[in-house]
């Protein structure tokens, strides 16, 4: 019979503490995914709504997020951290107020002049390369 491997869910803190350990030692990692992955090798699991939603709570890490040119249509979470997002409303010809986009105050995504999100990519801001 071969082997499973069990990935246990873990607290909020020994998430954290995993993730900053995983980027102490590699400095950078680039992509969700693979960040992923590094947490399972240490049989770590975590969703990626949980992941990005826990990232931009550690002030140690720096989290850059290239965005492709398409559009989202109505949003109601961010793309990039899962929070709830504000709407940003503008006034038509008509002088009625218009939704033309979204804006997030946790990370700072802004529908209106980002496109999706893309790849993100993970490093530590005191970190020495």
């Amino acid at each position: 019979m071969g082997a499973y491997l069990v990935v246990k869910r873990p607290s909020d803190a020994e998430l954290i503490f995993n993730v900053l350990d995983i980027l102490r030692k590699n400095g950078e990692i680039v992509g969700e995914i693979n960040f992923l992955q590094s947490l399972k090798k240490r049989n770590i699991g975590a969703s990626p709504r949980r992941f990005r939603r826990l990232i931009f709570e550690i002030p140690e890490i720096e989290v850059e997020v290239r965005y492709s040119k398409k559009k989202f249509g109505q949003l109601k979470r961010c793309p990039v951290c899962s929070s709830k997002l504000t709407a940003i409303k503008g006034i038509n010809l008509e002088g009625k107020r218009k939704v033309i986009g979204y804006r997030c105050a946790v990370c700072g995504y802004n529908s209106t002049s980002n496109g999706k999100p893309y790849i993100y990519v993970f490093r530590l801001k005191s970190h020495d390369l």
